[in-house]
């Protein structure tokens, strides 16, 4: 089954980290991962920014791991499914995307 990652990054609004990390810790993942096809998901915080050059400045990375043979139909469930929004969270500027496995996994 092919398997895929969602990495969400993302900022709280100013003065409202608390709220936000409460938020996306207890309401925000648990719905996601209710989503047929996202099996589980880990929240990361920046510890020392390297670079941006794209400008993104985020300090919240979120990785969910999706196994399904139908990638549109499960991004069909997620966008059709109830989810409980956070005015702590700062959705504008928040930036999402997904990567599809590729190559064999390298250890050290």
């Amino acid at each position: 089954m092919p398997r895929y990652k969602m990495i969400a990054l993302t900022n709280p609004v100013e003065g409202r980290e608390d709220e936000f990390n409460e938020w996306y810790q207890n309401v925000h993942l648990p719905e996601v991962c209710a989503t047929p096809g996202v099996v589980g998901a880990q929240r990361y915080r920046m510890a020392v920014p390297l670079q941006d050059p794209s400008g993104l400045g985020k300090k919240y990375l979120a990785v969910y791991d999706i196994e399904t043979d139908d990638l549109r139909a499960t991004l069909g469930a997620f966008a059709a499914s109830p989810r409980t929004p956070s005015d702590a969270a700062d959705n504008p500027s928040s930036y999402t995307v997904i990567f599809e496995e590729f190559g064999e996994r390298v250890e050290g």
